[in-house]
């Protein structure tokens, strides 16, 4: 099994995760704007208690959005400075890919039905997605991860009927009637994301870090990615 570092700064919740053969790492906070102060700290954490370099990793995996633009920032930069530095692929993962898997694990993979992620992204907006289990039991997407506002949201909800919204479905909720027994608050884990790396590693799906583009679904000149300064 490959050897992956998984970093998720997109919300609120900061964490990482390491996969090293059969064996799993992880650090979890919910401290709003410490993210700076707190990754670097996660990632030696699970390096040193799994024994190992970076130079020993196969490869980062990151969430690229959507999310808080500062958050996917600091991620991104995290990851840029180790990918470069140790000349590592990359594994670009959805934000709202990652909550729905989070979701999967917290509730025993009760996903019969959609799973839809929603994060607030302010001035009456959403970020939402939409994913399924397919025939081999990994999530794919219904639709494209997009920006609605508050009564688009609440049309795509009537109109894939999802078995649950995750993320910060309260602020629908507030904005447009959503039945509030069809919602759980969560943030996306590191763990989660590592999972869908295992997978995208397997399938040869990491790619050079140069070629990696955040996605905020709104507002993209709001983060220009650092020129790089050697071949990866």
């Amino acid at each position: 099994m490959a050897s992956i570092l998984a970093i998720e700064t997109s919300t609120a919740a900061c964490s990482v995760a390491l996969s090293v053969g059969e064996s799993r790492f992880s650090r979890y906070s919910e401290e709003p704007r410490s993210h700076t102060r707190l990754i670097m700290a996660m990632v030696d954490a699970v390096l040193v208690e799994a024994g190992i370099t970076v130079t020993m990793l196969d490869a980062i995996a990151v969430t690229v959005g959507p999310g808080s633009f500062t958050g996917l920032r600091i991620g991104f930069a995290t990851t840029q400075g180790l990918a470069f530095g140790a000349q590592l692929p990359v594994i670009p993962v959805s934000t709202l890919e990652v909550m729905a898997q989070t979701y999967r694990r917290k509730h025993n993979d009760q996903c019969s039905g959609t799973v839809m992620p929603l994060l607030d992204a302010r001035m009456g907006e959403f970020n939402c997605g939409a994913y399924q289990l397919d025939k081999y039991g990994q999530f794919e997407s219904v639709i494209n991860d997009q920006l609605l506002d508050a009564e688009a949201a609440q049309g795509l909800i009537e109109s894939l009927d999802p078995q649950v919204i995750v993320g910060d479905a309260a602020a629908l909720a507030d904005a447009a009637g959503v039945q509030e027994g069809r919602y759980q608050s969560l943030y996306p884990d590191a763990r989660d994301l590592l999972d869908i790396a295992l997978i995208k590693q397997a399938r040869n799906e990491a790619v050079e870090i140069g070629s990696v583009e955040l996605v905020y679904l709104r507002g993209t000149d709001a983060w220009k990615k650092h020129t790089k300064l050697r071949a990866v």
